[in-house]
């Protein structure tokens, strides 16, 4: 049956159904649960404060695994058999919970002879459902702070750099001549310089912290947003309304702001888009590294340098953080492609 048959509520409901089809839903939905909420309500929806631990609960593993426990016979003296226990230990680890005498009863006294179950490796705890780190802080709270993180930091350098590199893009693609030199010759120095190579550079000089992060962050951007803002204004300051605007007698700087910043948006949103999922991979590395956001804030690459060495033992201190980055960067990529794809005339046949 054809739409227009229907009336016009129902008609309007399909049309809202057809058009959330053509969305990303799964991207969205990821990015959702994985950064804007935790980003936004990290206080509200982390269950521990990620910077607490204890010592105590170091390394416990993620709620679904299994403890591992086993039976030995209590001896008064060991004859190298791993299936037996001394009685010292053996009271030891009944008096602080890590095992009990099989058929015992509560606060009975263990024995020569009893058999007890031992446990050798423990399991998870629904208290912490991704288990906790070496300190023992709770990885899913440290997760959800680290999303905040990782959302400020990216959102800080895009403004910036994309401040920085679309004014002087706009400069450079509207006045031409030696100032676009100038401007090209600059962002052509910038991008001839590894961006990695760059940023351990700067932190060097630079004091330890966020905002430098941010800063150097930043200055490794500003070049895209140059070359791609004086791309599409050399495009757009050739249309018509351009002359027409030069014709009124509107200055220079109102034809800028007004009429040429307006049309080169919708490329500078996709790529800014298309950058979140860069920037925090960026700043993971620069954190992995060691010259990133310092120590103990929850940052995701601190995390998964952290757990580095414990790969082989407690393998979800580095899986967690390292995961909720690829999610975090695959869905924020699709989302960018759909983006484009909507944004761009010539991709939707316009």
């Amino acid at each position: 049956m054809a739409i227009k048959a229907l009336p016009p509520a129902r008609q309007r409901v399909f049309r809202a159904v057809a058009a959330a089809r053509r969305l990303p839903i799964l991207s969205i939905a990821i990015l959702l649960l994985v950064l804007v909420i935790p980003g936004i309500f990290a206080n509200q929806v982390a269950p521990h404060d990620p910077l607490e631990g204890s010592v105590q609960n170091r390394l416990t593993p993620p709620a679904w695994v299994e403890g591992k426990v086993v039976v030995k016979e209590v001896v008064e003296k060991l004859d190298k058999d791993d299936r037996q226990i001394l009685l010292r230990n053996a009271q030891r680890t009944i008096r602080i919970g890590q095992a009990t005498i099989v058929g015992g009863t509560e606060g009975q006294q263990v024995a020569v002879g009893d058999r007890v179950e031992v446990v050798t490796k423990p399991g998870g705890s629904t208290k912490y459902l991704l288990g906790t780190d070496k300190v023992g802080r709770d990885m899913l709270s440290r997760i959800i702070h680290g999303a905040r993180l990782s959302l400020s930091v990216a959102l800080a350098s895009i403004a910036m750099g994309a401040f920085v590199g679309v004014s002087l893009g706009l400069l450079a693609g509207y006045f031409g001549g030696n100032i676009d030199h100038l401007i090209m010759r600059m962002v052509d120095i910038k991008l001839a310089i590894p961006t990695l190579l760059l940023a351990l550079v700067l932190a060097t000089v630079m004091p330890s912290g966020i905002i430098s992060v941010v800063i150097i962050i930043a200055i490794v951007l500003w070049g895209r947003y140059a070359r791609i803002a004086r791309g599409e204004t050399l495009r757009v300051r050739e249309m018509d309304y351009i002359a027409r605007a030069k014709v009124a007698g509107c200055s220079d700087l109102r034809i800028i702001v007004r009429h040429v910043f307006p049309n080169i948006t919708n490329s500078l949103i996709v790529l800014a888009t298309l950058e979140v999922g860069q920037v925090i991979i960026f700043e993971a590395s620069l954190s992995f590294l060691g010259v990133g956001i310092p120590p103990p804030h929850p940052a995701w690459g601190l995390m998964v340098a952290d757990g580095r060495e414990l790969i082989m033992t407690a393998w979800w201190v580095a899986f967690f953080p390292g995961f909720a980055m690829l999610l975090t960067v695959l869905s924020m990529n699709l989302f960018g492609d759909w983006l484009r794809d909507k944004l761009d005339p010539k991709l939707r046949n316009i």
